[in-house]
């Protein structure tokens, strides 16, 4: 069972210890937690690399998750430098663009996800943008950016038709 992000918001502290101890997640390798203003979690986490990609000199990230309650709002700003270009960042406020909020709800987290899989989709993100960096070209299905279309993104690969189908969420 994942752990929640209501247990994040009550004992952020906690929820970083369980990250970093107890949690089956490659590349947790710091993690703190602390309360901010009006009760939202904030996480410092620092994220490794896969060991293929950290050959390949890809960087160590370090990111802070904030929560926001009840839960179903959060903001990850990258605090590893300021100077690298990101193609999946929001301007205001400058957190990353992790989800395409009119995707189908099997291909986005939701909040009674838990913060494991919260934690995998923004490390898997920093992997994605790095891996953009260096060849300009992202490497898997792409949400749209800045569309006035108010329909959901249409998905375009059969690998994604698959991937909606297997994590299907039933009501």
């Amino acid at each position: 069972m994942a752990y929640s992000v209501t247990e994040a918001l009550i004992d952020p502290a906690e929820a970083a210890e369980y990250l970093l101890r107890h949690a089956d997640l490659y590349g947790v390798a710091e993690a703190t937690g602390r309360s901010g203003w009006r009760g939202a979690a904030l996480l410092e986490l620092t994220l490794m690399p896969l060991p293929a990609l950290a050959r390949d000199g890809y960087p160590t990230e370090r990111v802070r998750l904030v929560i926001i309650p009840p839960g179903d709002r959060i903001h990850v700003y990258p605090r590893s430098s300021s100077r690298r270009r990101f193609k999946h960042r929001n301007a205001q406020p400058a957190d990353l663009c992790l989800q395409y909020n009119r995707d189908d709800p099997a291909l986005r987290w939701l909040p009674e996800d838990g913060l494991e899989p919260l934690i995998t989709l923004i490390h898997r993100h920093l992997m994605l943008e790095e891996a953009w960096r260096r060849t300009n070209v992202w490497p898997c299905e792409d949400a749209p950016h800045g569309d006035g279309d108010a329909k959901p993104h249409r998905i375009r690969t059969p690998q994604m038709r698959r991937e909606q189908h297997r994590w299907v969420r039933r009501c």
